[in-house]
């Protein structure tokens, strides 16, 4: 090899340890990192204490809602309409007489009904069944039996269930609250005793609140227009009740 080719091998030799070197210097020395330098590098994930935390109120209810109507059953439909109407009309004059105001009376049904008979193949339409209900919300619970009592005397024929509920939660739903509360940082506090760490501000809060209806079994329309006495309604008591999670 000549001298001149020996020259030019050793400058490219150079270039590329120059180049190699700058690389590496780039890289922060070592040219390659580790899964482990890597993972060194990342911050530790926060480390938490997740718990449960629940609250409860009992409160005696102070509203009640009830729904109650006609079912009119006629071979003709117009007789049926007819008759349905003139007999819900009856029991909204009775629910008003009872001091119920419009605002708390709302219809939640009104359908109409084809009957038909299967029994020979055809399907031969019978007659008709009107159906009319009104949820009625009820502030004075006291007179709820009476109130529904009258309202089957005027021609309600169909009784649903009476929900109780406390209409103004807000205070309730505060004292449960403190209550969850008070109950996940106890339990936080001795998880955090017996794992040996401390407790931080919480990170993450969420909850859930219920107050499940209290419902009433229908009452029998049919005892009250043979001259029972009022329908006996107990109200009991609605627990409401707060479940928080805190971390």
């Amino acid at each position: 090899m000549t001298i001149l080719k020996r020259a030019a091998v050793a400058a490219a030799i150079i270039v590329a340890l120059v180049f190699s070197a700058g690389l590496l210097a780039a890289l922060g020395g070592d040219g390659v990192r580790t899964t482990n330098q890597a993972a060194a590098d990342t911050p530790d994930a926060q480390h938490a204490i997740t718990v449960s935390g629940d609250g409860s109120v009992l409160a005696k209810p102070d509203t009640a809602h009830v729904t109650l109507g006609v079912q009119i059953q006629n071979a003709e439909l117009s007789a049926a309409q007819s008759q349905a109407s003139d007999q819900m009309n009856a029991v909204l004059a009775s629910l008003k007489q009872s001091g119920i105001s419009d605002d708390n009376i709302k219809t939640v049904n009104y359908s109409i009904n084809v009957n038909q008979d299967y029994s020979k193949g055809t399907g031969e339409v019978t007659g008709y069944t009107v159906i009319n209900m009104v949820d009625v919300k009820i502030t004075d619970i006291d007179k709820l039996g009476a109130i529904i009592d009258s309202a089957v005397t005027a021609g309600a024929n169909n009784v649903g269930g009476v929900q109780f509920s406390v209409e103004n939660m807000d205070a309730l739903v505060q004292q449960a609250r403190e209550q969850a509360m008070a109950d996940a940082k106890s339990k936080a506090e001795q998880l955090a005793k017996l794992g040996g760490v401390t407790l931080g501000a919480p990170v993450s809060i969420s909850e859930g609140t219920s107050m499940p209806p209290q419902p009433m079994a229908a009452r029998d329309a049919m005892s009250v227009a043979s001259g029972a006495a009022a329908a006996p309604i107990q109200t009991g008591q609605n627990e409401i009740t707060v479940s928080v999670t805190v971390s």
